[in-house]
């Protein structure tokens, strides 16, 4: 790599005109400074900004962690953090765990022997000790942390994430009001927090229409559109009686589902109805007008850059941002009754 020194020997100058040229000064005279990047472009000069950035104690790169970078609704947010960092004149390093605490932990580590300004981290769905672990670690090497998609209970931290339960009881919410009242929601973990919240907004819903919740309304698969198929078909092969509706934790699944109530010729949504969660803009979604909750990454991408950049600038606050998710409604949805 073409290097300051090698410039000035070849223009043979002192290495302080070079960066007087570099750098636009008014120390040198014009024809020198025009000689001079001249033969910077020849040789294929680029300046150090990583160097620069750690002589000026930034280097205007932020670490990106998630758990799946092949995740639609990661991938999707991803792209918009990506858009407003650069427009704020920031770089993401990108580091992708696998759902993996000590890939997780490790990553943050390179992170920091890499002079990140800042973490942007999707949390694993770890116990809340190992957050509070590398909070305390972050604190002492002063590297602001941001956490995305869901906060750390017990931990504070700053944040934006989706109120996850307010759009699950909208969601809950309109199919009771069109008549569905046999509901089972599709997907998730119950060990998860995200879940957890899901739930609750559910739960919420039917209790405010005065219906009765059992276990029996809930089946864990996952996240992915294989488990959703699996699931469904597993229900349907089961011989049990289907619900009204499907609540799914997000689309992928719901789509899952879809393929599997197809396949069996059951239609949505003469037969069944179904609701997804996040409204990402999957391959498949023209085939199916699926009725979703819309999580608005780009405003989540846009506070979580605003945010860093006033951690950045010596903000000691702490900033925590929830943002409301949106019933979009579609085709996926039929009235089975007078709506109440």
């Amino acid at each position: 790599m073409t290097t300051i020194h090698d410039v000035a020997k070849k223009a043979g100058v002192s290495i302080a005109a070079v960066s007087y040229a570099l750098n636009n000064k008014k120390s040198i005279g014009k024809e020198k400074k025009e000689l001079i990047l001249q033969i910077a472009e020849e040789m294929g000069y680029v300046p150090n900004s990583l160097a620069k950035g750690l002589l000026k104690g930034k280097t205007n790169i932020i670490g990106l962690i998630g758990t799946d970078i092949k995740d639609p609704y990661l991938a999707t947010l991803t792209f918009q953090l990506e858009k407003y960092a650069r427009a704020s004149g920031l770089f993401l390093l990108l580091g992708n765990t696998g759902s993996d605490r000590e890939h997780e932990q490790e990553i943050i580590k390179q992170f920091v022997s890499k002079n990140v300004d800042a973490i942007l981290l999707f949390p694993g769905m770890y116990e809340q000790g190992s957050y509070q672990q590398i909070v305390n670690y972050l604190r002492k090497v002063k590297t602001p942390l941001i956490c995305l998609d869901r906060d750390l209970p017990g931990v504070k931290t700053n944040y934006v994430i989706p109120d996850l339960e307010e759009g699950e009881y909208a969601a809950a919410r309109y199919l009771i009001e069109n008549g569905h009242k046999r509901l089972l929601y599709l997907g998730g973990d119950t060990l998860h927090i995200t879940t957890q919240q899901r739930h609750q907004g559910f739960k919420r819903a039917m209790d405010e229409f005065g219906l009765s919740l059992s276990d029996s309304n809930f089946v864990n698969c996952g996240y992915s559109f294989e488990e959703g198929y699996e699931a469904v078909s597993a229900l349907i092969r089961s011989g049990a009686s289907l619900p009204t509706a499907l609540l799914t934790t997000n689309d992928s699944v719901a789509l899952g589902a879809y393929k599997a109530l197809r396949q069996n010729s059951i239609r949505v949504p003469e037969d069944v109805s179904l609701i997804g969660y996040d409204d990402i803009a999957l391959p498949t979604i023209d085939a199916l007008p699926l009725t979703t909750v819309k999580i608005p990454l780009e405003e989540m991408a846009r506070l979580a850059i605003d945010a860093t950049n006033q951690l950045l600038s010596g903000g000691n606050m702490t900033l925590q941002y929830i943002v409301k998710p949106e019933l979009i409604v579609r085709e996926s949805v039929k009235a089975i009754e007078l709506k109440l």
